[in-house]
C-alpha cells in the first residue's frame, strides 16, 4: 500500500505515529516503523523550472492475514524544513527502541532450496535492512559443511544478532556449532543429558530460503521472506527449547524440528542420492517409499521419561527441572518409524501445528510417536492430515503418541546375517535430524528436551 499525505496530518505520540485526515486513519506503533528518509522528486522539466519538491518517505510494518507482514510506505509532503524536522523526530523515536539490532551477521547458503538466497538477499532483504539502518557482515558458503567453519570462527560479540538464509539444515549447522561452542567455553559436561546447558545469548533470525523451513514456519507463522525480515528488524526475541540427541555416551546433535528413525531417515537417505532430480526428489522419493515399497519393520524398545503432572502445576521451567524425579516407562514395539517433532509451547506456530501441539500442556514437554505396520493409503492419509494440521492426524490405530520430557530407543536387530555394508544396514544406523543424516551407535540413542537455550527473533 502506498499513501500520500500532507505533513499537517501526521502526529507523533509517545508510542505511536498517527496519520489523520484520511479515509482510514493510521495508528502505527513506533516498534512497527522500519525507517524514514528525506527524499526529493526525480529531476524533470517542471522541477528545473520551479524546483524539486521534498517529501518524507516513511516505511512501516503492516500485519495481514495468516501472519503475513508487508513493508508499506507513507509519503509525507511539506516544506524541506518541516520534512527534515519530522524525519529527525521519527528517527529519534526509532532509535529509542532498545531491542532493534543495529548490526547483523548474515550467513547465506546460496545452493539451498531454489538456489535463490543471494538474489533474495540483494533484491529484498538488504534493501529492507538498509531502510532500517542495519549494517551487515555477510558470509556466503562455498562448499558442503562450510557453514560450520564460518559459524565456528565468527565473533558473535561483533554483532547484535545473526541471520541465517537457508533452510532447517543450514540453521542446524549454525546453532549446533555455536551452542556447542558456548558449552565448551563454560566448561560444561554437555555430553551428559542431565547437564543444564548454558543458553546461546545472541539472537538468531531465519530467512526461509531452503527446502525445509519448519523453524521459520514455527516462529513467523509462514515462510514468507519479507515477513521474516520484518520480525528481525522489529527486534523482539524469545527463548526456545531444543531437543538434544545423544548416542555412544556423547552429544551427537541438537534439533529444533525432528529426530526420527526408520521411514523418515530412509526418505532422507534416498533423497540425498537423487540430487539429479533437484526439488522434484522431495515429492518423488516419499511417494515412492509410501506407495510402492514395502515398509521396513524393526523391533524397538522405547523408554519414555516424564515428570509427575502434579509436580509441574504452577512451576516455572527453571524450577522443576532439577527438583522433580523422572518416571520411566518401557514399551516394546515392532514399528517402521519412531519420530519426535520439535514442537513445544514456545513455538506459537509449531512446525507440526495443532495436530502435535494438542498433546503438550507444559513448556518442558514434547511428543514422540511410534509408527506400526499399516496400509499404504493409511500412512499417506496421515501425512496429508499432519501437513494440513488436522487435530486427528495422530489419532490412528497404527500410531501411538507419548508426551515426554525425554526418551531412549534401542533397536533390536533380528537379522544378524544382514550385510553390514549393505544399503539396508546403513539405513538402519542413521537418524533424520532436521533433514540431516546422523549416525547412531550400537543401535541406541536418546533424546532430551533442553529448555530456553536458543534465542530467536520473533514477535509472535
Amino acid at each position: 500500500m502506498f499513501l500520500k499525505v500532507d505533513i499537517k496530518s501526521v502526529c507523533i505520540e509517545e508510542n505511536a505515529l498517527k496519520i489523520c485526515e484520511i479515509k482510514t486513519p493510521l495508528n502505527i506503533e513506533i516498534c512497527d516503523l522500519i525507517g524514514c528518509r528525506l527524499c526529493e522528486e526525480p529531476p524533470s522539466f517542471l522541477s528545473s523550472l520551479f524546483g524539486s519538491s521534498p517529501y518524507l518517505s516513511i516505511r512501516y510494518i503492516s500485519k495481514g492475514e495468516n501472519y503475513r507482514w508487508t513493508a508499506e510506505t507513507v509519503q509525507v509532503t511539506g516544506s524541506k524544513e518541516e520534512c527534515g524536522a519530522l524525519e529527525n523526530r521519527i528517527n529519534d523515536k526509532i532509535g529509542q527502541e532498545k531491542n532493534r539490532p543495529k548490526k547483523l551477521g548474515v550467513f547465506i547458503n546460496p545452493i539451498g532450496g531454489n538456489q535463490s538466497s543471494l538474489s533474495i538477499y540483494s533484491s529484498v532483504i538488504s534493501p529492507l535492512f538498509k531502510e532500517a539502518n542495519i549494517s551487515c557482515d555477510v558470509l556466503v558458503t562455498e562448499r558442503s559443511k562450510h557453514m560450520i567453519d564460518l559459524a565456528n570462527s565468527f565473533d558473535t560479540t561483533s554483532v547484535d544478532g545473526l541471520v541465517v538464509m537457508g533452510g532447517d539444515g543450514t540453521l542446524l549447522e549454525v546453532f549446533n556449532t555455536l551452542l556447542t561452542r558456548v558449552q565448551k567455553e563454560a566448561n560444561l559436561d554437555y555430553d551428559q543429558p542431565t547437564c543444564k546447558l548454558k543458553p546461546l545469548e545472541i539472537p538468531i533470525g531465519i530467512i526461509p530460503t531452503g527446502t525445509g523451513n519448519g523453524v521459520a514456519k514455527g516462529l513467523y507463522g509462514n515462510i514468507d521472506v519479507v515477513t521474516a525480515a520484518l520480525h528481525i528488524i522489529r527486534g523482539r526475541t524469545r527463548y526456545n527449547n531444543v531437543q538434544a540427541l545423544y548416542t555412544g555416551g556423547k552429544l551427537a546433535s541438537f534439533s529444533s524440528v525432528i529426530v526420527a528413525v526408520g521411514l523418515f531417515s530412509e526418505m532422507m537417505f534416498h533423497t540425498e542420492r537423487q540430487r539429479w532430480m533437484k526439488k522434484a526428489r522431495y515429492v518423488f522419493v516419499p511417494l515412492h517409499l509410501l506407495l510402492f515399497k514395502k515398509q521396513r519393520l524393526f523391533n524397538a524398545k522405547l523408554t519414555i521419561y516424564h515428570k509427575n503432572r502434579n509436580s509441574l502445576d504452577g512451576a516455572e521451567p527453571t524450577e522443576w527441572e532439577d527438583a522433580v524425579q523422572l518416571e520411566g516407562k518401557k514399551i516394546e514395539s515392532k514399528c517402521f518409524s519412531i519420530a519426535s517433532p520439535g514442537a513445544g509451547l514456545n513455538y506459537a506456530c509449531a512446525p507440526f501445528g495443532a495436530s502435535v501441539m494438542q498433546y503438550i500442556k507444559h513448556p518442558s514437554e514434547f511428543v514422540v510417536v511410534t509408527y506400526r505396520a499399516c496400509g499404504r493409503l493409511e500412512i499417506l492419509s496421515h501425512f496429508l492430515n499432519a501437513a494440513q494440521e488436522k487435530l486427528d492426524a495422530f489419532e490412528k490405530d497404527f500410531l501411538s503418541a507419548y508426551t515426554v520430557h525425554g526418551y531412549k530407543v534401542k533397536i533390536i536387530n533380528d537379522d544378524e546375517a544382514l550385510d553390514p555394508n549393505s544399503e539396508e544396514a546403513e539405513i538402519s544406523r542413521i537418524l533424520d535430524v532436521d533433514g540431516e543424516l546422523v549416525t547412531f551407535e550400537d543401535g541406541e540413542y536418546e533424546v532430551w528436551n533442553h529448555l530456553q537455550v536458543l534465542k530467536f527473533y520473533t514477535s509472535i
